[in-house]
């Protein structure tokens, strides 16, 4: 091998290691956001209110514009991931929930463009969210439901 070779293999093995370290922070920033920031949220609301009224408001305020930024960050890292991937530069097309169904084949749909990593780390994420919350409500929440009366 020589020196150039080397070179070669270190460059793409740094590359490689980026691209792994960008994926990685792509997909447990989405279950931050989704899982970590209201449960944070909700732990430090609760540690520095003292009443109701403003445990509840802070929680509406800090939360939601906790997320939106946080979420800004990930499309951010997204992006660079796809850029040092190497992923083709696709045309903004029309939102899916904007077509009708008669107006495009699912073929042309599908060609229209892949679903990136943020897209299928968010869905993910979310869905384990919302099958923890389920699980904590239903079997691990301290008060039970109140029978009617």
């Amino acid at each position: 091998m020589t020196a150039d070779d080397l070179l070669e293999l270190g460059e793409r093995v740094t590359r490689a290691l980026l691209i792994a370290s960008l994926a990685a922070g792509v997909v447990l920033g989405s279950a931050f956001l989704w899982i970590g920031i209201p449960l944070v949220g909700l732990w430090l609301a609760g540690e520095l209110t003292r009443t109701v009224s403003t445990f509840l408001l802070s929680i509406l305020i800090v939360v939601p514009t906790s997320m939106v930024a946080f979420g800004w960050l990930l499309f951010r890292v997204n992006a660079l991931y796809e850029h040092v991937r190497g992923a083709p530069e696709t045309p903004p097309a029309r939102s899916a929930w904007l077509v009708s169904s008669s107006d495009e084949r699912r073929a042309l749909r599908r060609a229209r463009g892949p679903r990136t990593l943020l897209d299928m780390s968010m869905t993910a994420s979310a869905v384990a969210a919302l099958i923890l919350m389920t699980v904590w409500f239903f079997f691990l929440a301290e008060a039970p439901l109140a029978p009617l009366p």
